[in-house]
């Protein structure tokens, strides 16, 4: 792993979990046994807050830390803006062809996450 996300893993960015959360998902890799979990806080159509809890590998920890630094005080669209994540994870150094599966389970995640929140904003 580059060093630019090896800093994530020793400091991760929005760890831990939330006090009265709008959505939360979960998710496991059955493959490797990471599991990742994001909550989310929205006010109107705007991500206020997103944490995430992982037992997971190095690589699933600076993904999720990745996303909370690209997704948190922007307007909460229909679908999480993966490009913004893999950008953002290309600029810290990238993932080896084996750490690939750390986007593919945040991604996951975060898109069943996003998907509760607006659910819960159209009822």
């Amino acid at each position: 792993m580059k060093p630019g996300l090896k800093e994530l893993v020793t400091a991760p960015i929005g760890q831990g979990a939330l006090t009265m959360p709008t959505a939360a998902a979960s998710g496991e890799n059955p493959v490797c046994g990471d599991r990742l979990t994001f909550e989310l806080r929205v006010d109107g159509a705007n991500v206020e807050e997103l944490a995430f809890r992982a037992t997971a590998c190095p690589a699933c920890i600076a993904v999720a830390s990745c996303a909370v630094s690209v997704l948190v005080d922007h307007r909460m669209p229909e679908s999480p803006p993966f490009e913004r994540l893999r950008d953002e994870v290309d600029r810290r150094g990238g993932l080896s062809r084996f750490e690939q599966h750390a986007i593919a389970l945040v991604e996951d995640v975060l898109r069943r996450a996003f998907a509760s929140a607006r659910a819960k904003r159209t009822s």
